[in-house]
């Protein structure tokens, strides 16, 4: 059995997707893909030869090792150009790490990002759109009491607005999502000392501005 999260984020992955799982952890993603045929074989990396071993040793278990290839190794840097990848997933780390993986040359032979990080969305549209892709879907899910969002990014040159890169073009229509961000933002002010003039004006900014798109959401 895999978590939801991991559920959701093979959910995004399709037949013709030629995948690197970098950060692959324990693998359980790439087996779950393998098995339910969504994919006939993956790459797989981490950079901790320890949760590689804990992958191989799944993998192995499992008797996909013809399938699913083993890496360890930084990020990107595991591939060649005779690897023909066209699709890069990451999840469960930040956006500076992500960045980081992301800025190398073989970039731009993959037309698809599928990346679930733990911190600063808004940092990462900004970047992965600078770098000449889209947001082509967004999810906001809750599993096990803990809150994560899911980007898909592709291959393509659009133009946001502010809001859409702070909240996301698809989520800022998500109500959910935008009570979580409100109530995100009401927690901080909350902490915030009374001499902090301006950061509360900043944050009763950001909340007076969710109300109005929450409100949008259900008109």
């Amino acid at each position: 059995m895999i978590s939801n999260r991991l559920k959701r984020i093979a959910s995004y992955v399709s037949n013709e997707d030629r995948l690197i799982d970098i950060g692959c952890d324990h693998a359980l993603l790439d087996i779950y893909l393998v098995k339910n045929k969504i994919l006939d074989k993956v790459i797989v990396s981490d950079v901790h030869e320890g949760a590689l071993n804990a992958g191989v040793s799944n993998i192995k278990k499992e008797k996909l090792s013809k399938k699913i290839e083993t890496r360890l190794g930084n990020g990107m840097e595991v591939l060649s150009d005779k690897d023909d990848i066209n699709t890069v997933l990451i999840s469960g780390m930040g956006t500076t790490t992500i960045l980081d993986i992301l800025n190398n040359n073989y970039l731009k032979n993959i037309n698809k990002l599928i990346i679930q990080s733990n911190n600063d969305h808004t940092e990462l549209r900004i970047e992965v759109t600078k770098l000449g892709y889209i947001v082509k879907d967004e999810e906001y899910l809750v599993d096990m009491g803990k809150n994560y969002i899911i980007i898909v990014f592709e291959k393509g040159n659009k133009k946001y607005t502010k809001d859409e890169l702070r909240y996301g073009p698809i989520l800022i229509k998500d109500k959910a999502y935008l009570n979580f961000e409100l109530n995100q933002c009401i927690k901080i002010k909350n902490f915030i000392p009374t001499n902090k003039v301006i950061l509360k004006f900043r944050l009763n900014k950001e909340i007076r501005h969710l109300k109005k798109l929450i409100k949008r959401c259900g008109e």
